[in-house]
Parts: structure tokens; sequence; C-alpha cells
């Protein structure tokens, strides 16, 4: 891991990522818990994460191919500042109570900050691909991640215990200022090409050179399924811990908190055994997410639930850095930013569709179910895996990726002539991927 450290730019991008992360535990536990107890339903629970996942998804992928024109300097610390300014009206909103304002913030919260991680994956993949350390800058942004995903939970519960919501808030708004100026001030980000499609003629160029690669298509299949099955669990979480086991937002920060704890675990299980084939590794991981869901929906007590979280997490801490890095070493730099802008967004629209069927079910049948169908269908989805995944699937198992190439005006010549490089090219176009 010293490798990637000794990267400059890298270093930055690490702490701005992980700051992000740290404020998005911190906001989601303020906001999620505020509407709960305000509205006293599963629905508004679902509402929230509804506006803040699934609205956003929709648009986000024009809007990172229109801002991937522009220096990654000035874009990504405006994205940032932005951020922090819809947490200043969101914790002045808290304090005089309004759900249609808090939904709506929230959304524009979620669009602009699914549009700055896309752009923030893509860069740091651009840097530690380029030097070979595409697997170690992955495992060491997962790790500060799920540390990141544990402290979170844990210091936002504590904040509105002790304190409000609005102060939580106002957190997250310094967090974001720091960011912003972190990289605001970073010399030597990878630079743009301005020579690109419209951004709509963008966007369907980089779908169809996803139709071009069969690889890509049986991983994203096998693991936004996944997604679905392991979200169903979010809006049930916060009502298994306020009504079924009665433990209030400390108890449901705890559950967060282990699940972090738990992922912080999986972080190091992928750094030590990252060269292992991804297919073993996204396997073992949703394996562990439906093993942990399992023994949640039968806990009887909370401790037996916060230990069940913990291996759930440590799950999720092996499953999503490996399928991101299996699918970041398959795709070709020049699609990289597009590529992770769908992956990102498959991974709100889905987790939006999990959400309210789970919170359906929730209401309906209440948590514990919803747990036990998340659970047993992330052990379904953990088979089709080993089965779907095979070996030579993977076109690019353990390949590097190279530096962002040129992007090109007609993005479907593109996609023939890189199936022609692969006929008539091996080792060129092993390579690339």
């Amino acid at each position: 891991m010293r490798g990637v450290l000794q990267l400059p730019v890298y270093r930055r991008l690490l702490g701005a990522y992980t700051l992000n992360e740290l404020a998005w535990s911190i906001g989601t536990l303020a906001l999620a818990f505020l509407v709960y107890v305000r509205t006293g339903s599963a629905a508004g629970a679902t509402a929230f994460f509804l506006c803040s996942q699934f609205v956003p998804a929709i648009v986000s992928p024009l809007i990172v191919a229109r801002l991937e024109n522009h220096t990654p300097r000035r874009v990504l610390p405006a994205l940032y500042a932005l951020e922090g300014v819809a947490f200043l009206a969101l914790a002045w909103i808290a304090s005089h109570f309004s759900l249609v304002p808090i939904l709506v913030l929230t959304t524009i919260d979620g669009i602009v900050a699914l549009v700055a991680r896309s752009l923030a994956r893509a860069l740091t993949a651009s840097v530690t691909g380029s030097a070979g350390l595409l697997r170690e800058g992955n495992a060491l942004a997962n790790t500060a991640f799920s540390v990141c995903f544990m402290a979170g939970p844990a210091l936002g519960g504590a904040i509105v215990a002790a304190a409000s919501t609005s102060v939580a808030l106002l957190v997250n708004c310094g967090l974001f200022a720091v960011m912003a100026l972190m990289l605001a001030t970073t010399r030597g980000l990878p630079a743009t090409t301005p020579d690109r499609p419209a951004p709509r003629r963008r966007v369907r160029a980089a779908l169809d050179y996803v139709k071009g690669r069969p690889s890509i298509r049986a991983l994203l299949g096998v693991v936004w399924v996944g997604v679905l099955f392991y979200t169903m669990s979010i809006p049930a979480e916060v009502v298994f811990a306020q009504r079924t086991l009665h433990a209030g937002a400390g108890g449901y920060g705890a559950l967060l908190s282990a699940w972090g704890v738990g992922a912080v675990v999986g972080s190091g299980v992928y750094a030590r055994w990252r060269a292992l084939p991804s297919r073993r590794l996204i396997a073992s991981g949703a394996g562990a997410l439906g093993v942990g869901f399992v023994v949640m929906a039968s806990a009887p007590v909370l401790w037996i639930a916060i230990v069940a979280a913990a291996v759930a997490g440590l799950g999720n801490g092996i499953e999503a850095v490996a399928s991101r890095t299996a699918l970041q070493e398959e795709v070709q730099p020049q699609w990289m930013a597009l590529m992770m802008s769908f992956n990102e967004s498959m991974l709100e629209l889905i987790p939006g569709l999990g959400i309210l069927v789970g919170g359906t079910i929730a209401g309906v049948a209440g948590p514990r179910a919803t747990l036990a169908i998340g659970g047993i269908g992330s052990l379904i989805v953990t088979a089709a895996i080993w089965v779907v995944l095979r070996p030579g699937v993977l076109e690019a198992e353990g390949q590097p990726v190279l530096p962002a190439a040129p992007r090109v005006n007609y993005p479907k010549d593109n996609v023939r002539q890189s199936r022609r490089q692969r006929q008539t090219s091996p080792a060129q176009s092993q390579h690339h991927q």
C-alpha cells in the first residue's frame, strides 16, 4: 500500500473521498432519523431514501457527460462547495421542520453528490491505473470508506443525541468546505480532453460500448441484482431498531457502526487477498451479506443483530470494492467517467427499487420479514455469481487500466474499431482492458 500513497494527487483525492463518506454517513443518519421521528412511519423514511438516491440517479449521467469536459480542479471543488450550501440550508430547515423542503433539498444534494462521486472515482482510477496500482488504490480507498461508515453513524448519533440534527448538518457543511479547499489547491490532476461529443450523444455511445462488451454486461448484471436484495434492508433497519428492538437512535447508530466495523475488516480481507480472481472475491462478499441478513432477521436482542450486521458489513466491504475494481479493469480509459456514472446511477436506482420494496414489506409484514427476504435473495445471487462469472468471462482479470485516453467524436465507429483491434492485435487489446 505504500506505493500508492507515494502519489501526491492520490493522497489528496483519498483525503477528499474520506471526508465525503464521513459527511455522507453523518448526514444520512441525522436526516433519516429526523424524518422518521417527525413523520412516525416507514413511509417517511422510504420517501427520504428515494429522494436521496433514486431521483438523482436518473439525471446524473447527462450531467457527468457535460462536466467531464471541464477541468477537474475546478469542477470537483465547486460540487463539494455546493453540497456545503445544501447542508447549510438543510440545517436551518431541520430546526423548522417541513418535510417537502427537506425532500427537495435532499434530492438536489443527491444529484450533486452522485456526479461528484462518479467524477472522483474515474479520476482516481486514472491516477492509480497509470501507475499500475489500481487494486491497491481501491483497497485503501475502500478501507477509508469503511472506517467512515463505521465512525460516521456513531458520530452522527452522538451529535444528534447531545445537540440536534441541525448541529450534525452544520458539521457536514464544514466538512464539505474543507474538501472543496483541499481539491482547489491540488496540482497535477489529470487534464481533460475538450474535443468530445454532445452529452446526449456521449451517453448513447457509452451504452453502445456496454452492449459490445459481454464481460461488462455479465459483471454488472449479477452485481446489480445483488444490490436489489441487500438494499431492501435500508428502510427496515431504522424501524427494526426503533420499534422491534426498542433501541432508539443509539441502537440504530450501533447497527450502522457494526456494519462499518465489518466493512473495515472486509476491506482488510480484500487488501490482503486482492490478487485472487474477482469472481471468488465478489461471491464471498455476497454470501457474507446473505448470512448476515438472515441472522439479523431472527435476532431476539440488539447484540445479536449487531454481530449479524458486522458479518453483513464484512461481505459488503469485500463485494463493493471487488466488483468496482473488476469493472474498472474491464473498461477502457476513455469510457471510465461515464461507466462510473452508469454504475453509480444504477447503484442508486436499484436501491431505490429495493428501498421501495423493502419499505412496503416492512410496512405490511414487518422489518424481520424484509431482512429475511433480502438475506435469502443475496444467497441466491451468490450462487449466480459463481456460475455467470465463470473463468474466462472477465477478459481483463488483474490487468491494470491505462491513463485516460482522448475522447472520440464518433463513438459507434470507435466501438467497431475496438473490436477490430481485439481481433488483429490481442496484445495491445489486453493492455487496454
